[in-house]
């Protein structure tokens, strides 16, 4: 039978701290402090409810490292207006160094200012998180988006 872990609330609550700060600096546009939450080999990618990858406007929602990813989202949330909100996360250590979590997300963009462009989304991200150095950090994330809705004004 495999080995059981038990989460501690010590790793429980560092992993959370990590997503809202993911949340936080998302919506803040400070991705230069990404490399305190994402490890550089990081993947990313978005999917639907199908499981296949977005694409959006010709481009497919997936990367393969952190510098990817930053490179990415930094660009286009750079004249965006841009608000992230998980749950607490359903949390499950498969072994010492990991733990698999799933957090539920509600998502708002749009275009700075009261006009134009408004994006309201939600779904569940689907992460590994690794332990390396004795600090925890994201391995990957699927995001499974369950509802989408684009307004224009």
């Amino acid at each position: 039978m495999p080995e059981k872990f038990v989460i501690s609330a010590e790793t429980a609550e560092t992993i959370r701290r990590k997503k809202a700060q993911y949340c936080r600096f998302a919506d803040s546009l400070e991705f230069d402090r990404f490399d305190t939450i994402m490890l550089p080999e990081f993947t990313f990618e978005g999917v639907d409810l199908d499981g296949n990858v977005l694409v959006e406007n010709g481009l497919r929602y997936r990367w393969e490292s952190r510098a990817e990813w930053v490179a990415h989202f930094s660009a286009s949330l750079s004249a965006m207006q841009s608000m992230h909100l998980v749950d607490m996360g359903d949390l499950e250590q498969v072994a010492e160094d990991e733990v698999r979590a799933i957090f539920g997300l509600v998502y708002h963009a749009g275009t700075r200012g009261t006009d134009g462009l408004h994006v309201t989304g939600a779904g569940h991200y689907y992460e590994t998180w690794k332990k390396v150095d004795g600090d925890w950090f994201m391995a990957s994330s699927s995001m499974k988006r369950l509802f989408y809705k684009i307004q224009g004004v």
